[in-house]
């Protein structure tokens, strides 16, 4: 019913206007200087929310946030993501196309990552898994993204180095590595 809320949100929006948001409760949405604010309590974010909202720059994800559904899709001009300790799920291309995306950080709580959740993250230079995760590391600062039982790597970027633990690659974990020169497969 609102999957797809901000398609409208695109460079031309009104930065300083709130917009109004409808999930399990009401919330006051606004993009300011291309920082999108969603304010504390709110619950949930449904997919399409972001899709191809252009101005947007930065996001920071409020606690109580389990999903990442696609919500941030062709958001091409998104360099900052926050995510909350309290995502488990990274859903299947919840951030592709988000090319000015440099960097990510997985919080220790993220149990589920999609294949393709960054599928087209051109600019992606950095990967951070934190310490403490069951399901995925980010060994020997290695900037990838691991799947810890399997020591599978799920997902590379430009500067990936392959630890030599790692006994597969994952489909499409390269993909759209616009800049990646050289890889070393261990």
């Amino acid at each position: 019913m609102f999957q797809s809320t901000f398609m409208i949100c695109s460079s031309s929006l009104d930065e300083d206007k709130s917009k109004e948001i409808t999930y399990n409760i009401m919330a006051q949405f606004e993009i300011k200087d291309g920082v999108a604010i969603i304010p504390e309590g709110t619950t949930e974010i449904w997919d399409g929310a972001f899709e191809g909202c252009t101005s947007l720059k930065s996001i920071v994800i409020p606690e109580g946030i389990t999903e990442i559904g696609t919500v941030f899709r062709d958001c091409t001009s998104l360099e900052n993501v926050t995510l909350p300790e309290s995502v488990t799920y990274i859903g299947w291309h919840a951030f592709k196309g988000c090319t000015s995306l440099e960097s990510i950080i997985i919080p220790k709580s993220v149990t589920e990552i999609e294949e393709n959740a960054f599928c087209r993250c051109t600019s992606l230079e950095s990967i951070v898994v934190l310490e403490g995760n069951p399901v995925y590391d980010s060994r020997e600062s290695c900037n990838a993204i691991i799947e810890t039982e399997t020591n599978t790597l799920i997902l590379g970027c430009n500067t990936t180095v392959i630890p030599s633990s790692v006994t597969s690659i994952g489909n499409s974990a390269f993909e759209y590595c616009a800049t990646l020169k050289s890889i070393t497969i261990p």
